[in-house]
């Protein structure tokens, strides 16, 4: 058997990757490392089983019937989706799960930046006008509100965590669900047909679901016009699954998108009309980057039984970076640390010079943005001993918060 790997180009990466195999498992296989698409169009003829990030409709026609499976390494598959691929007896799946913490963390971001008036806050530093209570009372508690899920998959489900732990009301569909339940971080999860609950009560609306003929252009003005006032639509699954005609036509829409219909080249339009628009970055953390390899090729052994029990794949936490003191001070004057979100993830900077892109070449604009974001932390990468301590000292009930996510 002939399992073809085009998961790094990079040939002492894949000699690593190749340490999660225990040897003596294998002795009929072959692992055949795949560059670059010119091999790949030259070995899949010889190939049984393909573990890659995309295949072209060129590409899957140069097979030849041993080709049995394609493991695409990423969550969002529709582009692999051709009517070749889906017509033949070619089994394809997905990296469920690869990007849900990063993706999650993203959203969560997103809330805390409307929510908080991050962006004010951040005026106020320019600015030096003191208008304290002027912004105290516009911003809102995460425990007071309502977050509904549109897609309850694995971003979904860290989502619904990260939510309860801010004490957050969640509410979910699922598109297999038949009957209502409550979960342990869900208050309602609920099947699609009801999904014009999730538009009348929930604060803020996360589109979390996968983009299929189902659901493209699901999310439209009917649904909208059921959105409290203020409520907050938050797009970071596809571009498609939202109508861009209410994007455009609706004036009071609140919308907060990181991906766009027709990437690279998306409607500039579009992008000036949100709220806060990014160049598809949610799932772009250093931790994301260097696991997803690990996982690919982990659930692959792993199909076949092959995987080594004895491999650990070591994470070592870092210390929290961020100055100690200058969170302490934003919380005194803000009552949250602004620094965080300004200096980890600037949403209004990402946003300001993506909207300012030269839309007559945006394909490769859109392009080199992406390529040039600095990719975070996850959370979870950080462990947080001086912020247990100023818990301590200071009872600060938001580092609770970030102990539990």
């Amino acid at each position: 058997m002939n399992i073809g790997l085009q998961i790094t180009k990079n040939k002492d990466k894949y000699k690593r990757l190749l340490g999660l195999l225990n040897s003596s498992n294998f002795k009929t296989i072959s692992f055949i490392h795949i560059p670059d698409t010119k091999t790949l169009e030259e070995q899949i003829g010889q190939l049984d089983v393909l573990v890659t990030y995309g295949i072209s409709n060129k590409q899957f026609n140069k097979r030849s019937d041993r080709l049995k499976w394609i493991h695409v390494g990423a969550s969002g598959i529709e582009k692999n989706l051709f009517e070749d691929l889906i017509k033949s007896k070619v089994m394809i799946t997905n990296a469920k799960g690869i990007n849900s913490n990063v993706v999650a963390e993203f959203i969560i971001s997103q809330i805390m930046y409307f929510s908080k008036l991050i962006s004010e806050c951040s005026q106020f530093k320019q600015s030096k006008r003191w208008n304290q209570w002027e912004l105290a009372r516009q911003t809102t508690m995460l425990s007071d509100s309502t977050l509904g899920i549109i897609g309850y998959g694995e971003i979904g489900k860290q989502l619904s965590k990260i939510a309860k732990s801010f004490g957050m009301r969640v509410i979910a569909t699922r598109r297999l669900q038949k009957n209502i339940e409550k979960k342990k971080f869900v208050d309602c999860l609920l099947p699609t047909s009801k999904m014009d609950q999730i538009f009348k009560e929930s604060d803020y609306v996360s589109i979390a679901c996968p983009l299929t003929p189902t659901t493209k252009g699901m999310i439209n003005k009917k649904l909208f016009k059921l959105m409290k006032s203020n409520a907050v639509l938050i797009n970071t699954s596809r571009g498609g699954i939202i109508s861009e005609d209410m994007i455009l036509d609706v004036d009071d829409l609140i919308y907060l998108s990181d991906v766009w219909s027709d990437e690279p080249n998306p409607s500039c339009e579009v992008i000036k009309n949100a709220f806060i628009a990014t160049p598809h970055i949610a799932g772009y953390s250093i931790e994301a980057k260097s696991n997803s390899s690990f996982i690919i090729a982990k659930e692959c052994v792993k199909f076949f039984g092959f995987f080594d029990n004895a491999y650990e794949n070591k994470v070592n936490l870092k210390v929290w970076p961020f100055d100690i003191k200058k969170i302490v001070a934003d919380l005194h004057a803000y009552g949250f640390p602004v620094s965080l979100f300004t200096e980890e993830l600037n949403l209004q900077s990402i946003s300001k010079e993506f909207k300012a892109l030269d839309g007559g070449n945006m394909p490769a604009n859109f392009k080199l943005m992406r390529l040039n974001h600095s990719a975070r932390h996850d959370f979870n990468a950080y462990s947080y001993p001086d912020l247990s301590r100023l818990d301590d000292e200071l009872n600060l009930e938001i580092f609770e918060l970030f102990k539990k996510i």
